[in-house]
């Protein structure tokens, strides 16, 4: 009688057993899908990408795969406004970007992958935004920093993200100390501490122009001038594809053309 009375209830439970492993090869299906189309990170294939993901509705996908439809979206946004020449389309991009992130992070908070991108984003919009805002996102960039980094060691995302935030800290005009003040606590950092992480990060992964701008630029701030014009020239000889990355090489060749730099021979 117990095998009998087993019998459908076996069944019905296989039965759902086989389609929640659909539902989930679906899923991998689409993520390998999205990774494909995103491949070389151009700008075709970055709108590819989000063309193909925007066809997603969230409440439809199973619970276990939002964080990762939320942090790919997020990131082709935020790699895609690399493209974009017009800063207000930037922004916008970054805006939304940092959302989709957040909702991810809210989502699953251990989500390191998704944690990272939600920093990347919202480090960016406080370099890029006017006064009440920058204030406002960087309290948060640190908070998300935080935790990030507590989940890992800090890779080179982290430890370039940590050392950029604290030459800027270290970098602030007193009317900017004072307006962020209001709104919490300063860390206290130095350029040192900028340098120290900035390094780190050149250390895991060489050659990337917006790192070896900042460790230039704090150098510079810390009047070795020497050692500002060498990772200056570095960052300056770099060949880039994106206009955010053509922006950090720009910059690097517009420091160089400083007076105080030029003087140093080389």
């Amino acid at each position: 009688m117990s095998s009998k009375s087993e019998g459908p209830q076996v069944s019905i439970r296989s039965a759902i057993e086989r389609t929640c492993i659909l539902k989930i090869q679906k899923f991998q299906d689409f993520f390998n899908d999205l990774d494909e189309i995103s491949g070389d990170f151009s700008a075709q294939s970055l709108r590819q990408a989000l063309e193909k993901i925007e066809t997603m509705e969230l409440d439809h996908v199973p619970a276990e795969h939002r964080v990762g439809v939320l942090r790919r979206h997020a990131e082709y946004l935020y790699m895609l406004s690399n493209y974009q020449t017009m800063k207000d389309k930037r922004m916008e991009m970054l805006e939304n970007a940092f959302k989709k992130a957040r909702q991810g992070h809210v989502m699953d908070p251990t989500d390191l992958d998704c944690a990272k991108t939600l920093c990347s984003t919202c480090g960016r919009l406080a370099e890029e935004s006017s006064m009440k805002k920058k204030v406002d996102y960087g309290f948060k960039f640190k908070t998300y920093l935080d935790e990030a980094i507590a989940m890992c060691d800090p890779d080179f995302d982290l430890c370039h993200m940590r050392g950029r935030f604290c030459y800027t800290v270290a970098s602030l005009s007193f009317v900017e100390r004072c307006a962020a003040k209001m709104v919490g606590q300063v860390p206290d950092v130095s350029y040192q501490n900028a340098l120290d992480d900035l390094l780190k990060a050149d250390q895991l992964m060489q050659g990337v122009a917006e790192n070896q701008l900042f460790i230039g630029k704090t150098f510079l701030a810390m009047g070795n001038l020497a050692k500002a014009k060498k990772w200056l020239m570095k960052a300056a000889t770099n060949k880039v594809d994106t206009v955010i990355d053509q922006e950090y090489v720009d910059e690097a060749k517009a420091l160089l053309e400083e007076k105080k730099l030029k003087a140093i021979k080389w």
